[in-house]
């Protein structure tokens, strides 16, 4: 791993970065990383069906889900084995990251200290760059505050989402590539039912583009945090891959702003369509196009 930027000068997404802190508390604490987390964090939350453990003990794969791609074909092979415990080794359930999240919650309001101090549970919620705070994206203020983390492995794809100032919240967990705009629509369902104020359908109305500025769009486009993403035009459509690889449709609201109706995740265009910002949610990553 190579640092190639100052320390607080941008925000990327750096699994890397939670190897080195996994090496540090190992080398502060003496202590195997799996060990440490037990009784740090797990044990004090009652997280009892969570491990860092990789691959997963013979006597616990009966109870872990298989994990399946996007065509839902199961992985030969079963669960791929992440050699960094931090950045992906934990397996869970959604009742226990829900605990996760009620001791987070309770710990920022003064009412828990199992997990961390009411300072210190701030400071973790407190947004640094771009809206993500240490280890959570961040969102809303006062009574609309929350947090969310979405966790992505090969065939796994997860979501928790909870308010700072109260106790709702929710945890979907999916065995599945495709699994992130089910969970996603999921919490959307949630919202609608107890009337949060986030994850609200919103309903938009798409326009024409002109030829010339359809024409503009298609090409290969990259950004620093998630990688690269493509636009092409399929019979009269614009379809976009982001992450995952699969096209979907790419709807525009205005000639410069588009977006998607898989997830929240809006592309802002320059005038000449050679760069941009991708927003979603906390996330707002620069672009620019590479053809």
């Amino acid at each position: 791993m190579r640092v190639d930027s100052a320390p607080g000068a941008d925000f990327r997404y750096s699994g890397g970065g939670y190897t080195v802190l996994q090496q540090a508390l190992i080398d502060r604490s003496g202590r195997p990383f799996d060990a440490l987390l037990q009784d740090s964090v797990l044990k004090p939350v009652g997280m009892g069906d969570s491990r860092f453990a990789q691959p997963l003990p013979a006597a616990l794969l009966a109870r872990a889900a298989l994990p399946h791609d996007r065509n839902g074909q199961a992985y030969e092979g079963g669960a791929y084995t992440y050699p960094e415990l931090a950045a992906a080794g934990l397996w869970t359930t959604p009742t226990d990251l829900a605990k996760f999240a009620l001791a987070l919650q309770r710990a920022a309001l003064g009412k828990d200290k199992r997990l961390l101090s009411k300072e210190t549970a701030r400071t973790m919620l407190r947004p640094v760059q771009n809206g993500y705070a240490l280890g959570l994206a961040t969102d809303g203020t006062g009574t609309t505050a929350s947090f969310e983390h979405g966790g992505s492995n090969m065939g796994y794809q997860n979501t928790l989402f909870a308010y700072t100032e109260h106790g709702d919240g929710a945890v979907v967990m999916t065995n599945g590539d495709a699994g992130a705009e089910l969970a996603q629509s999921v919490i959307r369902a949630i919202s609608a039912e107890y009337k949060w104020p986030s994850y609200q359908t919103r309903v938009r109305k798409a326009i024409a583009l002109d030829g010339a500025r359809r024409a503009a769009l298609p090409g290969r486009y990259v950004t620093r945090e998630i990688g690269d993403f493509v636009i092409e035009e399929r019979d009269g459509q614009l379809m976009i891959a982001l992450r995952t690889g699969q096209y979907e449709p790419l709807y525009a609201e205005s000639p410069e702003q588009l977006f998607v109706l898989s997830r929240e995740a809006d592309l802002h265009f320059a005038a000449d369509a050679k760069s941009g910002r991708l927003v979603s949610g906390a996330f707002d990553i620069a672009f620019t196009r590479a053809d």
